[in-house]
Parts: structure tokens; sequence; C-alpha cells
């Protein structure tokens, strides 16, 4: 243009920016992957989108959930967990969805993206480690030593902690003669008791638990345990009263022993088919990890969300 030309109408700006249109856009695949992973901590990758409304949203829907469930297994309340437990995971597909179909508003793009999903994940993690290690855990059930209170494959949630470890309870905790081990029985005495087992029949400061037998013929035992008849009784320990099975033999007797102070005596429900106590001794409190609570999966779709006694 020279001096004389009036200048362009339609000319740009010589200030103008960047076309939106060609501007980099946070990646939902990102933001998706990342509401999948952090899981369950729901719904985290709509930040990722700059929908920070719905992601306030799904992560207090998240943490409701999430706590609800703990509180179950704690109280123990088969309820409450199973109606949490169904709503976090269905809550968690919906996310994934809502994030995978989110239009993003202003997101976050490029390394910057990266570094906010990474941390979000090691948030959620960090959090499930923390609740794993104080409150909450679970475990798998690999013996036949608890038939039929647990039955191989169960996958039960245990309450952690040890400061109201009674008789009755069932307990997991760290082998004595190998800690990198965990074991599932159940307490029958505790500190103080004078304990024996004679005949499967146990006494506690001289008194026998009450066993009441279960009439049922014929008495198949459950497939797993490889026997052809069994025999079950309802016992009493503390305030609990809960099912045991015996296989048809007699398994050693333990002699009249005080429990030391600061230790337990404990059986298998399988009581002719457990490795306990009467082998190896009693078990230190500080070598149990908590109380299981509630069965959350098993093959037997009919023990799911049952509560342990």
């Amino acid at each position: 243009m020279t001096a004389n030309e009036p200048p362009n109408p339609y000319a740009a700006p010589d200030n103008a920016g960047p076309d939106p249109a060609q501007a980099p856009r946070p990646s939902r695949v990102l933001a998706a992957l990342t509401s999948l992973v952090a899981y369950p901590l729901v719904g985290t990758g709509l930040f990722i989108l700059g929908r920070r409304r719905r992601f306030a949203v799904w992560v207090t829907v998240g943490l409701v959930l999430g706590t609800a469930m703990i509180v179950g297994v704690r109280l123990p309340s088969a309820k409450l967990f199973m109606i949490a437990l169904a709503g976090l995971i269905g809550g968690a597909v919906l996310a994934v969805i809502d994030t995978a179909l989110a239009r993003p508003a202003n997101g976050l793009t490029g390394g910057r993206a990266w570094m906010v999903a990474i941390a979000i994940v090691l948030i959620a993690k960090g959090g499930a480690l923390a609740i794993r290690h104080t409150l909450v855990e679970a475990f798998k059930i690999p013996s036949g030593a608890m038939i039929p209170t647990l039955r191989i494959g169960d996958h039960i949630f245990v309450k952690k902690g040890n400061a109201d470890v009674g008789r009755g309870d069932v307990v997991v905790f760290e082998f004595p003669l190998d800690r990198s081990t965990d074991y599932v029985k159940r307490v029958v005495a505790v500190g103080g008791d004078t304990v024996e087992v004679r005949n499967d029949i146990v006494s506690i400061n001289g008194t026998e638990l009450p066993q009441a037998e279960i009439k049922n013929e014929p008495n198949p035992c459950p497939a797993e345990t490889g026997e052809e008849g069994c025999n079950f009784a309802r016992e009493t320990s503390g305030d609990r009263t809960y099912t045991i099975m015996f296989a048809g033999r007699l398994a050693p007797d333990a002699p009249r022993l005080v429990v030391p102070e600061g230790h337990v005596f404990v059986l298998g429900d399988n009581r002719d088919n457990s490795y306990d106590s009467r082998k190896w001794g009693f078990v230190p409190v500080d070598h149990i990890k908590g109380k299981a609570t509630l069965i959350w999966w098993s093959k037997q779709l009919s023990r799911v969300g049952g509560r342990i006694d």
C-alpha cells in the first residue's frame, strides 16, 4: 500500500492472535483414562476438560459412596455396604462415559494435562493405600481351614485394628512363624484365659463352649474338602454363635494352657483340618491386622454381601 492509498477495511489487524480453530484442544481420551484409572475417585478426568462443576459433583458422589462402603464394612452392615458398592461401581462407569462425551471448555492441554492426570491418579491411589492400612483391607481365602464360615476363593473385607479383638472374632493376622504370610482364624481365648481342647471340645477357664449339633441327613461335605461325610455344630464363644465342621476324625488335642497377656489362641472352623494354635501356639495381638466382617465376592453368588459371624 502506498502513502496515498486509503486503509483496507478488510485487512487483518497486525496484532491478530492465532486462529482459535487451530488451538490445541484437551484430550478426551486422556480425560477418560484418568477417570478410569483414578477409581474409586470417579469423574476426575473432567477437570482436565475444564468441566470443573461436573468434576466436583462426581468426586463428591464418589467420596460419599466410598465413605458409606467403609462404614458398612466397619459396622458391619451388609446392606449399607452392598448399596454403596453397587453405587460406586455404577457411578464409576457413568463417570467414565460422561467424561468421554463431555465437550472441553478451557481445559488443559499438552504436558500440563499429563502432569495433572498423573497427580490425580497418585492422589487417588495414595488415598486408597492409606485406607487399606488404617481402615479397611481386602483379602482372598486360599484354603479350607475356615469352612464352613469361609470358603476357598471367598473375597473378604477386614476392619483394620486389633484394639477390640475378643472371643469369637474371625481375625486376619501375620503368621507368628513367618510374618510375611497372612492367616485367618477364629479367636477362642484371649490373654489370661485358661484354654483346653479335648476331643474337639473347647474349654475356656474350665467351662466348655456350648455346641449344638446341626442334624441333617445326610451331611455332605463341601466339595473342596475332599471328605465324604461331615458333621456340623453351632458353637458359642463370647457374644458370637457360628457354625463349625468336623470331618469324622479327631484333630490333635491341646493341653490345658494359660494364654499369655497380649496374645490370643485361635482355631479354624474346619476343626479337623486346620493348622492353628493347637500346633504352633499363640498369636501376639500386635500381629493381628483386623477382624473379618463381610464377604464382598464369592464363586457362590448367594454368599456375596454375607456378614461373617
